[in-house]
């Protein structure tokens, strides 16, 4: 039988990585920007088959279709749409992030970048996709050096291995940040001097994972284990938040590796309490954890949808749609923060499956695609009649119970019955 445990923890992940990106709470930021992000690079390391290092090519190419082809699909269509996007208002040169229409010259090489370097996508809607290139990068980094290990005769065992790539990576990202070096090829989005940090600590993490994977069997652990998890991350996130992005200092690296692990073990813990209760919230969560990555791709694309009903509901300028990630106002009790939380996972999952369940009966051929568009119609009008009836009914029974309530509490007050 499968363990989801791991499926779970990736989706309570990139929930609360979409969380951080719509709360109006500074500490839910500063807590989850410690776990969110590396907890997917020590699944990573965690699921590393030693068994790969004699089959190198056959990981590379799951890798490239599994991180590669995926950012290559989608990167490419944010930018062909780029453009698109100012006519809505969906993005604007006005706008706190400003964004600008591209030229052709722009458009070219920005296509380049992201064939050939994993760069160049859409800041703004696309400020996520640095995770794809540090995930490819740090596996196949990983796996070189890895064979590297197993061709020294002095490392007994794979342990010993992993054990050497920790050393490696973490002097690595000491030697990056204290001399204000960049990876050549790896430059930033943000434009950061630090340029290839996130790889060599994906790297790093990944190693973690691994590591972890190899005495997960021989320690114990249990409320101990949790409790001390907690007392590390907690006060590291509460005075001295940090995340993955390139770091103002030492500290800032330094400060990540621990309490990150130690709210991928809460993480953890909590995956396989609920793994254990079979349900539609369980299903749910393995479906949002297997497909993480659409979620990480287009959740602040998915935003807009719930800004342009904040603007319309508070009668804001509509610029504020543009405004990254969130349209600015309202307040922290008035549910759009649950709104964003829900378009921006669920939005592009349901985008996802409706597109299998279409291209699934398919072949591509040009005399399809009349069958294909009268399927997508038929699939969303069908979806929509369903939440129409959900919603109808919601009310039906709130009024009923309401009116019922009512009545009885009338009849209740009624002074003929004294």
């Amino acid at each position: 039988m499968r363990d989801n445990s791991f499926s779970i923890l990736k989706s309570f992940a990139v929930i609360l990585l979409v969380w951080t990106s719509c709360t109006s709470f500074p500490v839910v930021s500063d807590f989850v920007g410690m776990v969110a992000l590396p907890a997917f690079f020590l699944c990573v390391g965690y699921f590393f088959n030693a068994q790969h290092v004699a089959r190198p090519a056959e990981y590379v190419e799951r890798r490239a279709r599994r991180l590669y082809l995926p950012f290559i699909k989608w990167a490419v269509a944010l930018l062909v749409l780029h453009n698109l996007w100012f006519a809505p208002g969906i993005l604007s040169e006005a706008a706190t992030i400003p964004a600008h229409s591209y030229s052709w010259h722009e458009f070219s090489q920005r296509l380049w970048d992201i064939v050939l370097n994993m760069s160049g996508y859409d800041e703004t809607l696309g400020a996520t996709f640095w995770v794809f290139r540090a995930l490819l990068l740090a596996n196949l980094g990983f796996l070189v050096l890895f064979i590297l290990g197993r061709k020294v005769s002095r490392f007994e065992s794979d342990k010993e291995i992993g054990w050497a790539i920790f050393t490696i990576s973490f002097l690595a990202v000491l030697w990056l940040v204290l001399g204000g070096l960049s990876v050549t090829g790896l430059a930033d989005d943000s434009g950061s001097r630090y340029g290839g940090y996130r790889e060599l600590l994906g790297l790093f993490f990944i190693c973690c994972g691994f590591l972890f994977a190899q005495y997960r069997q021989s320690v114990v652990v249990d409320w101990r284990t949790y409790l001390l998890c907690l007392c590390v991350w907690v006060p590291v996130a509460w005075f001295y938040p940090v995340s993955m992005t390139p770091p103002a200092d030492i500290l800032h690296f330094v400060a990540l590796p621990l309490p990150a692990f130690a709210g991928f073990m809460l993480l953890l813990g909590a995956a396989e309490l609920v793994s254990r209760y079979e349900g539609t919230i369980t299903r749910t969560l393995v479906y949002v954890g297997d497909n993480y990555l659409c979620v990480l791709a287009f959740f602040l694309l998915a935003f807009k949808p719930v800004s342009m009903l904040k603007a319309a509901i508070y009668g804001l300028p509509w610029s504020a749609v543009a405004e990254s990630p969130v349209a600015p106002g309202g307040y922290w009790w008035d549910g759009f923060a649950l709104l964003y939380l829900l378009s921006g996972v669920g939005l592009p999952l349901m985008v996802r499956y409706l597109y299998l369940r279409v291209t699934a009966g398919h072949q591509w051929g040009f005399g399809k695609w009349g069958d294909a568009l009268f399927d997508v119609v038929l699939l969303l009008g069908v979806t929509l009649l369903r939440i129409l009836k959900a919603i109808v009914l919601a009310f039906y029974n709130f009024f009923l119970n309401f009116f019922r309530a009512l009545g009885e509490f009338l009849r209740a007050s009624n002074p003929k019955d004294e």
